[in-house]
Order: structure tokens, then C-alpha cells, then sequence
């Protein structure tokens, strides 16, 4: 027969869950930074001094 899980691990569980997925979160948003830095075009020198 299983033992009864005590409030004590159990209230460590969720601040750990938080920051896990916190940590995802992060990591999921600087990946997709990098992507798109590193796929981007690159803009021309024309568009950035000309008067438009």
C-alpha cells in the first residue's frame, strides 16, 4: 500500500513546476528571437538615408 504524499513535498511541487515552465517560456522566446534575427534581410543603405 502507498504512503499518504505530505503537504510539505507536495507545496514544493508547484513553485518548481512554475519556474519550469517559466524557464521554457523563456527559452522557447529566445529562440524564436533568434530565428528571426538570423533570417531577416538585410536592409539596404538607400532606405535609411534617402527622403522618401
Amino acid at each position: 500500500m502507498r504512503q499518504p504524499v505530505s503537504s510539505d513535498s507536495r507545496d514544493r511541487v508547484w513553485p518548481i513546476a512554475i519556474t519550469v515552465g517559466l524557464l521554457v517560456v523563456i527559452f522557447v522566446n529566445v529562440a524564436f528571437i533568434y530565428i528571426a534575427v538570423s533570417g531577416a534581410d538585410e536592409v539596404v543603405p538607400s532606405y535609411a538615408t534617402e527622403e522618401r
